[in-house]
């Protein structure tokens, strides 16, 4: 309904051209971004990321932030804060798109 509403919007204010470039990531929210990555196969999903991290780590994941184009990275990545059972918090930095572990930061 939200994106029917935002269609008629977009009929009534702006031309066709517009409207056709509705794709245009500049009228899409964070949450459609990361949908549409997903789904045109950019990135993994989320099952995917944390099948991943329960496999290659132990503990509990605390936290989850996708980012896209991070610094001086190309494309998203996955930042996910896991808390071990001798309860230290571990930060794992993850691409997005391969699932290839690029940093891990451990704390105290």
């Amino acid at each position: 309904m939200k994106n029917l509403l935002k269609l008629i919007c977009l009929t009534f204010f702006f031309p066709s051209d517009v409207i056709l470039s509705q794709e245009n990531e500049s009228f899409m929210s964070d949450h459609e971004k990361a949908i549409r990555a997903v789904n045109d196969g950019e990135i993994l999903t989320l099952d995917q990321i944390l099948e991943k991290i329960n496999r290659n780590f132990d503990g509990r994941v605390i936290s989850i932030n996708l980012k896209d184009n991070e610094k001086g990275l190309f494309g998203w990545v996955y930042d996910i804060m896991i808390i071990e059972t001798d309860n230290k918090v571990k930060q794992i930095r993850l691409d997005a798109g391969t699932s290839t572990v690029l940093s891990v930061i451990s704390g105290d």
